[in-house]
């Protein structure tokens, strides 16, 4: 049964779902992406063959889902999160699973922890430096966007804030766009999954424009992660350049790469092969049936 669980690190309250077997010291730890939650990962717990050895983690990274909190976000404080989380578990080590934001997180996690770190999934990973013309246009909006984040929290810390932010059911949500989907195969799954405007109304706007910070921020470099690799990718992925990102990804030294026809919500438009994937790489690498 998955439990819902939260404790507090650093003044912050963080919120996640566990499933752990008795005694177990490795988990899978899942990391969702930009304006989402740890409700991203219930169809894959539900369904994974991984449940009768494995344990899983779900988390909710501050200033998302139940983990409600307008203080400063980034990846540091992420993996540091994280790390206080695992300690508060009794967890060693884990194989992180990251979707887009997720993905750079695992990254992050690895590089400061490698001690932990007995291998990453990146799901659709965002790298900087392998964007198209077009969206890395972001990445030289950082200054403004930490004058915009820098005058929101202001605004907060003087009451000027939303009470109440409802939490996203990604499970349902995921549900109704594939009901869409059978309808009319040719419906955009961006028009339903990369609006900010919907976005808005299950995450702070200053966590929001956090988000888009950290996800425009240099990587550690890929070659210092000597750990085994899983990268799964689109086929039409909207943000990166496909084959520049495959070819950054494949030079790591222990990197298995796959590519489906999707777009960027390899969970939504493809949940059964890609966790099969993810199933069959944990019990070839890491040696776990």
């Amino acid at each position: 049964m998955v439990e819902q669980k939260s404790f507090k690190h650093d003044g912050s309250l963080l919120a996640y779902r566990k499933l752990r077997r008795d005694g177990g010291t490795i988990a899978l730890v899942m990391l969702h992406g930009l304006a989402s939650n740890s409700s991203r990962w219930s169809e894959f717990i539900e369904h994974s063959q991984l449940r009768p050895r494995w344990d899983f983690i779900a988390v909710d990274l501050r200033g998302h889902g139940a983990s409600v909190t307008r203080c400063r976000q980034s990846h540091r404080l992420w993996a540091s999160d994280l790390q206080a989380l695992l300690q508060h578990e009794g967890v060693q080590q884990v194989i992180v699973i990251g979707h887009s934001l997720g993905a750079q997180l695992a990254i992050h996690f690895a590089h400061r922890y490698p001690q932990m770190s007995r291998g990453l999934v990146l799901i659709e990973p965002v790298l900087p430096d392998c964007l198209l013309p077009t969206a890395a246009v972001l990445t030289r909006l950082r200054p403004l966007l930490r004058l915009l984040i820098g005058t929101v929290r202001l605004a907060n810390r003087l009451g000027l804030h939303r009470r109440n932010i409802p939490v996203r059911d990604l499970y349902q949500l995921d549900q109704n766009m594939r009901a869409l989907i059978r309808a009319d195969p040719n419906t955009d799954i961006a028009r339903y999954y990369a609006r900010p405007l919907a976005d808005l109304k299950y995450v702070a706007t200053v966590s929001y424009l956090q988000d888009w910070h950290a996800l425009m921020s240099p990587l550690p470099p890929l070659e210092s992660l000597t750990l085994p690799i899983l990268a799964l990718l689109s086929q039409g992925e909207q943000l990166s350049d496909r084959d520049k990102l495959m070819q950054r990804l494949t030079v790591l030294p222990s990197s298995d790469v796959k590519v489906f026809d999707a777009t960027h919500w390899l969970l939504t438009e493809m949940p059964q092969a890609t966790r099969r994937a993810i199933e069959v790489w944990c019990a070839e690498q890491m040696g776990v049936q």
